[in-house]
């Protein structure tokens, strides 16, 4: 895997960045969240993260893959404070050493539009997959 808070170039746009997140779908592929440098002139805001596959990237540090709970993938979680349910669908490891959970949860809206997902962090959630958190 790339290296959580390496610089590195996506070949396909030329720009480079520094790698924040790794997520990793149900089928195991692996996308990186790139955050380019600069700011946009007129906002003044950071300008828009891409969302790349590895081989897309160049450069950047190589790093072990952690040991992460994929056994949540495929299996239904809750959110605990806000109720909210689904499949879990990717896991997210940010720069920070978190790891959030994005929850796939099942139907439509009147508009015939999926319900979207929506990702939390996985200590706040329940599911016959996810270990009891301890305090440590």
């Amino acid at each position: 895997m790339i290296k959580l808070g390496s610089i590195a170039k996506d070949t396909a746009t030329g720009l480079k960045g520094m790698v924040t997140v790794l997520q990793v779908g149900m089928d195991g592929r692996h996308f990186y969240l790139v955050q380019p440098k600069g700011l946009n002139p007129e906002t003044r805001q950071p300008v828009k993260r891409l969302w790349v596959v590895e081989s897309r990237l160049e450069g950047g540090e190589h790093a072990e893959i952690p040991d992460l709970p994929v056994e949540v993938l495929g299996t239904q979680v809750e959110d605990v404070a806000t109720g909210f349910s689904g499949m879990a669908v990717n896991l997210l490891l940010h720069i920070s050493g978190c790891v959030h959970v994005e929850i796939q949860p099942p139907g439509a809206l009147k508009s015939g539009d999926a319900v979207e997902s929506c990702n939390f962090d996985i200590r706040q959630l329940k599911g016959k997959a996810i270990a009891a958190q301890t305090e440590r």
